[in-house]
């Protein structure tokens, strides 16, 4: 598959002439050559995003399949230290971001990258953006097989292929290991989706995938159609390549509104576009081949060799090193998971709202080359994975976490919130999600009730879903409403979202409520699904039969406008009284 053709767009001579042309593009723009508008297509395409602050940008850094080595997590530092603010920002889709650059810097930020294999090249843009796959792949007990090598194999082939880098809209790829899929990488909201299975056994089984096609969030969610129920693992690239054909080819570009792959399937229907995708594999000249074959694509995760320590498989570890304190085991609670391969844990990393600084990237380079690890791989959940963990060693981790300021329990609970950046950076953010999400993760920090913890709680700045608020149990968009004569920050509030083994449920709208109030609103819903739930009722269930008009009664106060309303009007993280200010959006739909 990583033909002499593919391999020449990732030459070292090749991407030097990308940044050289950049740079050029760049100047031409300083000397007022080209206007803002001339070079906007060209910056995106190069993974450059404006931002509501004038004369800054922000870059945004392709992790495909999220998997960072020790090398890229320390060039990942400097450019925090160096170009940005001291800090990036983890995304839901395996990304990381880092604002308030200067457009000069972006040429030396691109040979950095590219010196470690990573690039900012369509990360933003009408392109095939980062492909994203389940951090566990490799190591989960219920997976079909890993799925990293193939999403590693479509990353290369699609990065800089010259048909699919101005496409009529975005367009998204994920790789799920197992049927689980809301706990792997949600294929069901991606424009292609691929579920791993085998198909039959005795020695005979065969690797194949179920393919999804046309789902996506936005202001219009929309559960991906079933393409194929088993596509043999050989037809993954050509098949998709023929998929992109024929969206490039039929995708509306007229109206960017409209122009995602999910409204091609609205007007042809599935029946439909599967024959224009037959047509189109019949002309693809791409061979059919294997990928679970070793290549330059392969992350040395992939093939690490299994631990020969002493590991109890418990989960904890028993061997020498720190002692388990009271504080270990409250932080392995939620933060510890078994691997697949004994002796062998997991170990999440909590994210407040998937922000990370500059020595926290150093930091986690330099505890993985003294303990011998791979690499760390990014969740859609904004946390971070550290596999193939000996168990002997998880306190001594634990440790090295904890002075690194990475050691917060509580990683896929309630706690662990997902938030975009909002108004905080974002030209089309309306509320600032990204300081709302690090207020509700305090909020529910010490949340002990079983079940209240399962909750997840996702946000977005507005209503473009870029912190997939529709697929969680409480999902929050940001809105602006008027109160009295003056506009206050609002959010829409949502509930029971999932995707599982049976496919995708969007949350239903429920009734909006001010931003300042939020913290109390859904500490109030949460107690009252605790007061309310029938036995064995987790919230999503409980959540689902729950009429609206009882949400709102409960919640009526939180609602309520009169009176004293003053501190409506001040969004949280800001201290000036807000006012809606949009700019024009890059990425949005």
């Amino acid at each position: 598959m990583l033909t002499a053709e593919v391999e020449s767009r990732h030459t070292r001579e090749a991407i030097e002439e990308e940044v050289r042309i950049f740079e050029e593009r760049a100047a031409q723009l300083s000397r007022g050559e080209i206007t803002d508008e001339e070079f906007r297509s060209f910056r995106l395409k190069h993974g450059i995003y404006g931002q509501r602050q004038a004369g800054v940008q922000m870059v945004r850094v392709k992790i495909p399949s999220g998997v960072l080595d020790p090398e890229q997590l320390r060039a990942l530092a400097t450019l925090a230290e160096t170009y940005s603010t001291g800090r990036g920002h983890v995304t839901t889709r395996e990304n990381c971001q880092f604002h308030f650059v200067n457009l000069a810097d972006v040429p030396d930020i691109m040979r950095l990258l590219a010196a470690c294999g990573l690039t900012t090249r369509e990360a933003c843009g009408n392109t095939v953006r980062n492909v994203t796959s389940c951090p566990l792949a490799g190591i989960c007990a219920g997976e079909a097989f890993d799925v990293t090598p193939y999403a590693l194999a479509t990353t290369r082939f699609f990065l800089r292929h010259p048909e699919f880098h101005t496409l009529p809209r975005k367009f998204k790829i994920a790789f799920s290991g197992c049927e689980d899929d809301g706990n792997c990488a949600v294929a069901g909201i991606h424009d292609i989706g691929l579920i791993a299975r085998v198909r039959g056994s005795n020695g005979t089984g065969r690797r194949g995938f179920k393919v999804l096609v046309g789902g996506g969030l936005g202001s219009l969610p929309t559960e991906a159609a079933t393409f194929d129920e088993f596509l043999p693992e050989q037809e993954l690239i050509p098949t998709m390549e023929a998929i992109l054909r024929v969206f490039n080819e039929h995708g509306n570009r007229k109206n960017k509104y409209k122009a995602r792959m999910k409204f091609v399937l609205r007007e042809k229907g599935i029946e439909e576009f599967k024959r224009l995708v037959a047509a189109k594999r019949a002309e693809v000249t791409t061979p059919a081949e294997t990928l679970t074959v070793p290549s330059p694509s392969h992350a040395p995760l992939v093939a690490i060799q299994p631990y020969a320590g002493n590991g109890n498989g418990n989960g904890h570890g028993n061997g020498s090193g720190p002692s388990r304190s009271a504080e270990f085991e409250r932080w392995a609670q939620h933060n510890l998971e078994l691997q697949r391969q004994p002796g062998y844990v997991i170990a999440w990393i909590k994210l407040l709202a998937g922000n990370i600084s500059a020595a926290q990237f150093g930091g986690l380079a330099n505890l993985l080359e003294k303990h011998r690890l791979p690499a760390v791989r990014i969740a859609i959940s904004q946390d971070l994975v550290i596999p193939w963990t000996p168990a002997d060693r998880a306190p001594e981790v634990f440790e090295e976490l904890r002075r690194l300021g990475l050691a917060t329990p509580g990683a896929r609970t309630i706690a662990d919130v997902t938030g975009c950046p909002g108004a905080t950076t974002c030209n089309l953010g309306i509320t600032r999600s990204l300081t709302l999400a690090e207020v509700l993760a305090g909020e529910f920090a010490n949340e002990a009730d079983p079940e209240a913890q399962k909750i997840r709680i996702k946000i977005s700045g507005c209503p473009n879903s870029c912190g997939q608020h529709h697929i969680a149990d409480i999902g929050l968009y940001g809105n602006a409403r008027k109160v009295g004569e003056k506009q206050a920050p609002y959010y829409q509030l949502m509930l029971a979202g999932r995707v599982s083994a049976d496919g995708v449920h969007f949350a239903r709208q429920v009734m909006p409520l001010p931003a300042k109030r939020i913290p109390r609103a859904l500490r109030a819903l949460v107690d009252f699904y605790l007061h309310d739930r029938a036995p064995g009722d987790s919230f999503s269930a409980w959540a689902e039969r729950i009429p609206d008009e009882r949400i709102k009664q409960e919640l009526a106060a939180f609602a309520e406008t009169a009176g004293e309303v003053s501190e409506l009007f001040v969004d949280w993280g800001d201290t000036e009284t807000y006012s809606l200010k949009l700019g024009r959006g890059e990425c949005a739909g």
